[in-house]
């Protein structure tokens, strides 16, 4: 069992529970109280796997307005439990309207996509001196420039996705150099059965979870989104702001796992049905890797304000992104890695 205090208070594996003493959350592991956190330093709690929590843990958290989320033992979202809120309806209206006008979804749609190519072009250049094959490597960041600059121009939301598609191609071409062989992973792969796509879609939860809670903070709704289809159940929204977000924090978090030698092949296990399933020791590892990194100062251009974190700056562009939508700002500014 691991759980991260601080911000988020975040409790995996089997046999863990969640309960509630005075003024405190408290971590079981088989009935021993493992860890605590007060009330009031914490921003959100995430459980993976069947965790057990209480119900007067539950009802503490939602008097204290902190969010629930429940998550399956590979990382897929089961449900929020938080207090119902009336507060934010005029951004929520200026958000429907946006989405309904062809225009504005094209503005955010270039912006997300180009944020994402950007920050693509640069995690390559950072780990380019470590690569097999460095010329290879700048070469796959040139072609990202080029295609970065042409999403700028694109005239529909298709377009945008087919420059997506072409730097997506690009990009994990290069990131495969950086990964052990032995580790099977050929392509980026949702249904990969190999330890790296594992790995990445678990981490593309705690990333989806995050963005989620910044959304929720800035008073937007989750599930109306310009760049991706509305869909039922599925927080599209987050998966817009996501996109300039993963190189920065999936793709560094899972590379640098991997580097480590943090989670390896022998982390899987037998899901069921023939799909791979990280075992609660790698999902722990994993969980601390990725709070350690949110909580890493924020590295940007133009640089953001002194002592703030990625989580801080997840955030801020959540909140720059109801400025856009509210008219405040002429359009939506993705952050930009350095």
């Amino acid at each position: 069992m691991t759980v991260i205090t601080g911000r988020p208070f975040h409790v995996v594996g089997a046999g863990c529970s969640v309960g509630k003493r005075g003024g405190r959350l408290v971590a079981f592991k088989e009935g021993l109280p493992r860890t605590s956190a007060p009330l009031t330093m914490i921003s959100e709690v995430l459980v993976s796997g069947r965790v057990q929590v209480s119900t007067a843990a539950m009802h503490a958290l939602l008097a204290h307005d902190i969010p629930l989320v429940l998550l399956t033992e590979n990382g897929r979202p089961l449900g929020r439990l938080e207090p119902p809120s009336g507060a934010h309806v005029d951004a929520r209206r200026a958000q429907l309207a946006l989405h309904t006008d062809p225009a504005a979804r094209l503005a955010m749609a270039r912006a997300a996509i180009v944020g994402k190519i950007r920050n693509q072009h640069v995690l390559l250049r950072r780990r380019a001196r470590r690569a097999p094959d460095p010329d290879a490597v700048w070469e796959a960041a040139r072609r990202l420039s080029i295609l970065e600059s042409r999403a700028t121009t694109c005239e529909s939301i298709p377009a945008v996705m087919g420059m997506e598609g072409g730097a997506a191609g690009i990009y994990y071409r290069a990131i495969r150099t950086f990964v052990d062989p032995t580790l099977g992973c050929t392509r980026r792969d949702r249904q990969g059965r190999d330890v790296v796509n594992a790995l990445t879609n678990y981490c593309s939860a705690l990333l989806r979870e995050t963005v989620v809670s910044g959304i929720l903070a800035a008073g937007l709704d989750p599930f109306v989104s310009f760049l991706h289809e509305p869909a039922r159940g599925r927080p599209t929204l987050a998966f817009d702001l996501m996109e300039e977000w993963r190189p920065v924090l999936l793709d560094a978090t899972v590379l640098a796992l991997i580097g480590l030698k943090s989670v390896t092949t022998s982390d899987l296990e037998d899901g069921g049905a023939g799909r791979p399933l990280l075992s609660p020791d790698a999902r722990a590892r994993i969980v601390e890797r990725f709070h350690a990194r949110l909580a890493a100062p924020a590295r940007g251009w133009p640089e953001p304000p002194s002592r703030r974190t990625y989580r801080d700056q997840v955030r801020a562009q959540c909140t720059a992104l109801r400025t856009w939508i509210l008219s405040r700002s002429d359009e939506y500014e993705p952050f930009v890695w350095r």
